[in-house]
């Protein structure tokens, strides 16, 4: 997939897809009134995270997700810091907006950041070159597109919306379709392609064949007639639509013998209560282990939540959020002098970090011939099980190779 055609593919979709994102500066914030520093009073290092928080368009705000950040960085500085300096957290919400993210990109620099640690962003082609000219790497770093596993700032720790759009396919094969459709909102033009192009190559490694690609009209309440075309001859589906749950319960009444696979940040909380019984067993593709998993780093994410704030919902992103500080604390803290200099050369020598079991060890070395900085070429099956998010084969090694089909360039 070319870089604008991912780019405006991701954009597009998020702003169906995502129900909500946050700021972590408003007095809403979790965690307030918590001494973050723990007591600790050296000159903090200063560190941002910056995401897709706030949608003031949809009016949404989910200050859980940067607080997964947040509470890593406590429970650091209760054990002692970095080197007896605290970890401040800035936040900066991008709202989806690219002058916003700029903006955000501008303010890690102007406060002299030791690194972006945990960037979430559809808009990282315009943060990313901003701190890679400032020097400041970006750890935790979610690809939504191409720059995200090219730029040396960049520092991933999955394969991003790659991996999950070609895992989508190989999923469905693994789950035994006969066949494979795609279904995604209707006015993506191009970018529709490029979606149902990468689920078919995933589907293709089992030599399972391509069925349709369907459009949901705009506006459109009934979706009887998207999945009988996309279901046709027993077809099983992949992709999304404006009205989640309205898609879930369409499948399940109209083809209850077809799978269905999406994007997990599709399957909220929300959708899940809405839709009730007929979640159960809808699939779905993420970079890491679901907060349902019983890993040494799940366990660890549950306890320093608990510990800043018992209020903060489990969530993905929140982990992913989590995950991103914990990586930063352990390469830092080896740190004699930690600056944003200092951390770029260390993240870019890390060998075999121990992730808890939520994503494979962490390399910061390569071995795919399209993308320098792809560093975990795998993804993760999940389903929903008793109204949650949790591993689709419990009983087989969690983490799904698919490198390979990303070298062949699909996706």
């Amino acid at each position: 997939m070319k870089r604008s055609v991912k780019a405006a593919l991701v954009c597009a979709a998020t702003s169906v897809l995502a129900i909500g994102c946050s700021t972590g500066s408003s007095a809403s914030e979790y965690g307030t009134g918590v001494d973050v520093f723990a007591g600790l009073t050296g000159e903090p290092v200063k560190v941002m995270t910056i995401g897709n928080w706030t949608q003031p368009l949809l009016g949404t705000s989910n200050p859980e997700f940067p607080a997964g950040a947040r509470a890593a960085a406590a429970a650091a500085n209760a054990a002692g810091g970095l080197g007896g300096r605290p970890i401040e957290v800035l936040v900066c919400s991008d709202e989806l907006n690219p002058d916003v993210a700029r903006q955000c990109a501008r303010e890690a620099v102007k406060a002299k950041v030791a690194a972006v640690v945990g960037l979430q962003t559809t808009n990282e082609t315009t943060v990313l070159p901003i701190l890679e000219s400032a020097g400041i790497p970006a750890v935790g770093v979610y690809p939504f597109t191409d720059i995200g596993l090219s730029s040396p700032a960049s520092f991933p720790d999955v394969s991003g919306f790659v991996g999950q759009t070609l895992g989508m396919g190989v999923q469905l094969a693994a789950a035994g379709a006969s066949e494979v459709s795609v279904v995604v909102p209707g006015g993506l033009g191009g970018i529709s392609g490029a979606i149902s192009s990468s689920v078919e190559a995933g589907a293709a490694q089992a030599n399972v064949p391509f069925a349709s690609l369907v459009q949901v009209p705009a506006k459109s309440p009934d979706l009887s007639a998207v999945v009988a075309a996309a279901t046709d001859d027993g077809a099983s589906v992949a992709g999304f639509a404006n009205d989640e749950a309205e898609f879930v319960r369409s499948m399940r009444m109209l083809a209850p013998d077809s799978h269905v696979t999406t994007f997990p940040f599709n399957l909220t909380a929300k959708v899940l209560e809405s839709v009730g019984e007929d979640a159960e067993g809808v699939l779905s593709v993420e970079g890491f282990v679901p907060p349902s998993a019983d890993t040494p780093g799940i366990r660890q994410f549950r306890a320093d939540l608990e510990a800043f704030d018992p209020a903060i919902p489990v969530t993905a992103t929140g982990l992913h959020e989590w995950l991103a500080m914990w990586t930063f604390v352990r390469v830092a803290g080896s740190l004699e002098t930690v600056s944003s200099t200092s951390v770029q050369d260390a993240m870019n020598n890390v060998r075999e970090l121990d992730m808890g079991g939520i994503t494979p060890p962490y390399s910061t070395t390569s071995g795919s011939s399209r993308y320098p900085r792809l560093f975990n070429p795998t993804v993760v099956f999940q389903t929903i099980e008793d109204g949650q998010t949790v591993l689709q084969n419990p009983a087989d090694p969690p983490f799904v190779p698919i490198g390979d089909l990303i070298d062949a360039g699909n996706g």
